[in-house]
Parts: structure tokens; C-alpha cells; sequence
């Protein structure tokens, strides 16, 4: 029988000052989005914009009518293995919001069907 190890990625979740102080003196990547919800497409670009040596910091910014709160998509976010750290960002800028409307016209189209 193998022992079970349990990770709380949620550490994984820090503060805009936090993450400023840790990754100024690292190569890093900032990357801001949505992640509303969390979609495989989210995750294999954050894997692929990931690189060895290189720190992920992801901040989670607001959709206008969001489907889940922010800091459930954050700890969602947290728990993929590429991802070094994540920021509640107050800001609503991002660029995926056409993936997660692409969900949505699927999800409903499916739906209906």
C-alpha cells in the first residue's frame, strides 16, 4: 500500500507584494487571466509558456459577471504543477475571455441540443 502525501497548493496563492518581492531577482513570467472556469486550454498554455529555470507567477483578474469567485479559479490555478505562485488581482484585463466564451456558446449549445 502506498502512503498518501497531501500538497496544499493554496500556499501556492500570496500577496502582489509577496510575489513582486520573490520573483525580482529570478527570470520570471507574469501572466494575467480569468481562468473562468479553468479549461484544459488554460492549463497546456500556461505548461506551454512555462520554462525550466523560469518562475510562473499567474495573477487572477475579474470578469464582468464572473461564473466562479476569484478565489476559487486561484486556488484551481494553484494546483497546476507549472504554475510557482499566484496573485488576487484587482484589475480586469485579460485575454481570455474568448476562450472562456467559446466555453460558454458550447456548454449552451450542448445544452440545448
Amino acid at each position: 500500500m502506498y502512503g498518501s502525501i497531501t500538497l496544499d497548493t493554496r500556499s501556492k496563492i500570496i500577496s502582489l507584494e509577496d510575489a513582486r518581492q520573490l520573483t525580482s531577482n529570478v527570470r520570471n513570467l507574469w501572466l494575467t487571466g480569468h481562468f473562468d472556469p479553468l479549461l484544459a486550454e488554460h492549463a497546456r498554455r500556461l505548461s506551454e509558456r512555462a520554462a525550466p529555470g523560469q518562475t510562473l507567477a499567474v495573477e487572477i483578474t475579474n470578469p464582468p459577471n464572473p461564473l466562479l469567485p476569484q478565489r476559487a479559479r486561484a486556488e484551481l490555478v494553484a494546483a497546476l504543477a507549472v504554475v510557482d505562485y499566484v496573485v488576487l488581482g484587482n484589475g480586469a484585463h485579460s485575454d481570455d475571455g474568448s476562450i472562456t466564451e467559446r466555453f460558454i456558446q458550447h456548454v449552451l449549445t450542448r445544452h440545448r441540443a
